[in-house]
């Protein structure tokens, strides 16, 4: 088990924000301090984990979780033991909820009324959180999130015996957004390919409309190059981030291979798009990716093409203050953090 990079601290610090992000194959780890209402890199960390069995990416959410995280902290020297954690979109429920017209005070009774035509699971078996997004006069817009009761337990779980207490749990795409678009008003939409799903999100506003989430994933392109070059996961892995996309160029077999799992998720995306402008008349503006494959050599333009619209890579860095040694590891690295920076800024609210 070894850090793919050097895990970063300076001097010391009265109060900090800590986020963590558990994924299906690394852990991330964003610490901040409050420098005059702004927030600091105090210090990150990373831990990937390819100890790979017949082919297949290794889980890493389970026993394992609380023993790397509590090393991380250790070596890291965080002392910080109040943590944000995220939760996945694909065992969890989002939904916008639409009600008449109504005194605030009367929302949360309404919506614990409503919830259930709208979470297709027994309301007693999750935890059921929600926002305002919009009104109207006809109208008033809820964004309705609901995760597992079981799920909220295993990470409460992992954050006991990593000795830290969990504060705030919530959905990934919505700690994403807070690190990649803020209050920004223009409709985006943002698109994590993760190693086990596609996660694919509307944004207007500031805030998440619509996210779901598909089953072809990062892992699908790694298992595709591996069978079609009779190679090794990891190597295919490799392969992956060092060539990317550019490796279909010159080779009409993987080009055969990648290119239906890369149309899934074009498809899916201009579904998600199609939907949300049909509803609104509002047209998205632009394509954010971020997430361990959102740096994949080809994959921009790849997007932009089969799309017609911007592509950016996020950095979720780009209002955090950072020590000027940090800008090369953040420009190669920092979309990966997108979620665990997301969760650390939700502390400092």
């Amino acid at each position: 088990m070894a850090l793919p990079f050097n895990i970063f601290n300076i001097g010391k610090i009265t109060k900090s924000y800590l986020g963590v992000d558990i994924g299906t194959l690394s852990i991330k780890i964003v610490e901040f301090s409050d420098e005059n209402g702004r927030p600091k890199l105090q210090n990150y960390a990373i831990l990937s984990n390819y100890n790979l069995i017949e082919n297949k990416a290794p889980k890493i959410f389970g026993g394992e979780a609380p023993i790397m995280l509590r090393r991380m902290l250790k070596e890291s020297g965080i002392a910080t033991q109040e943590i944000n954690m995220s939760a996945p979109i694909f065992s969890s429920f989002l939904t916008v909820m639409e009600l008449p017209p109504m005194p605030e005070s009367d929302i949360a009774s309404a919506i614990q009324f409503e919830a259930k035509k709208y979470i297709p699971v027994p309301l007693d078996s999750v935890l059921i959180d929600w926002s305002l997004i919009g009104s109207a006069p006809d109208k008033i817009s809820i964004l309705l999130i609901a995760i597992p009761k079981d799920l909220v337990n295993e990470y409460t779980t992992i954050a006991k015996e990593a000795n830290l207490k969990l504060i705030n749990l919530e959905l990934e795409t919505i700690s994403a957004a807070r690190a990649l678009i803020g209050s920004d008003p223009v409709p985006a939409v943002l698109v994590d390919v993760g190693s086990r799903d596609t996660t694919i999100s509307v944004v207007d506003g500031g805030r998440v409309r619509i996210s779901h989430s598909i089953e072809t994933s990062g892992e699908d392109l790694t298992r595709a190059l591996a069978n079609s070059l009779n190679i090794s996961w990891r190597r295919a892995e490799e392969i992956k981030k060092e060539q990317g996309l550019k490796i279909i160029d010159n080779n009409s077999q993987i080009s055969g291979v990648l290119t239906p799992l890369l149309n899934v998720i074009i498809d899916a995306v201009k579904n998600i798009t199609d939907l949300y402008s049909s509803k609104t008349g509002k047209k998205i503006e632009k394509i954010i990716i971020y997430g361990g494959a959102a740096k994949m050599p080809g994959f921009v333009e790849y997007l932009k093409n089969g799309l017609g619209l911007d592509v950016f890579v996020g950095n979720p860095f780009s209002k955090v203050m950072y020590n000027e040694k940090l800008a090369s590891v953040i420009k190669n690295v920092g979309h990966e953090f997108a979620i665990a920076v997301g969760l650390a800024l939700k502390a400092m609210v």
